[in-house]
């Protein structure tokens, strides 16, 4: 850990921050419940549907009841989206983009904000506004020797990326060997087809299986 924070440490310890949502608040309910089991302790809602506000508040008790799990909320732009979630629970926040504006709020509500930067300068920025870690994304686009770049000029800083990073040995082993703090992964642990199939339990084990190689990386 380059900033061991308390957040950063919880992070680290995490290796992986799922990101989910889906439009049924049960299902979202069942998927929170396969990644806990799988052994995930930080997960991200993303805000990307109009029931997200809604749902939130479920997952926000039932999370209550998950010892050493911390609940985020992702795709937030504005200052006005991370209020509504902030008083509803959120632990985090997570954007797709580097808003300074949003990065002032979390600043001034002590608030953990993880920014989504494309440039080294974005991250700078990002850095001056408090971000202990910020996300690179899309991932698969900046590539892990993007992260030796921005470590080559912005040592301290911490960085997951997301968009593209796949629950195997390869690519996740790819990203850490680049200096990554723990990696973000969406629809790879979360399948349509599963979800379709209410394959709650098949979620879950690829969760513990993705954890399973962090570990395996980390020692």
């Amino acid at each position: 850990m380059r900033n061991p924070t308390p957040f950063i440490q919880k992070m680290d310890q995490a290796g992986i921050m799922p990101i989910f949502f889906n439009p049924n608040e049960t299902i979202c309910l069942k998927l929170l419940e396969a990644a806990y089991e799988g052994g995930i302790r930080v997960i991200e809602m993303v805000n990307r549907g109009k029931e997200a506000p809604s749902i939130f508040p479920a997952l926000r008790k039932m999370a209550d009841q998950m010892p050493g799990l911390s609940l985020g909320i992702g795709t937030i732009y504005h200052t006005w989206e991370a209020e509504i979630f902030l008083d509803m629970g959120t632990e985090f926040i997570v954007a797709p983009v580097m808003n300074p504006k949003l990065g002032e709020y979390c600043q001034k509500t002590e608030t953990p904000w993880i920014p989504g930067c494309g440039t080294v300068s974005e991250v700078f920025f990002a850095q001056e506004l408090g971000a202990e870690l910020v996300k690179i994304y899309p991932a698969n686009v900046l590539t892990p020797e993007f992260v030796k770049a921005v470590h080559a000029v912005l040592p301290k800083v911490e960085i997951i990326p997301t968009g593209g990073v796949e629950p195997t040995a390869e690519s996740i082993k790819t990203w850490f060997d680049a200096g990554v703090l723990c990696v973000g992964m969406g629809s790879q642990l979360f399948k349509k087809e599963l979800i379709a199939k209410r394959a709650f339990t098949e979620i879950k084990e690829t969760i513990a299986d993705a954890l399973a190689i962090i570990e395996a990386i980390k020692n």
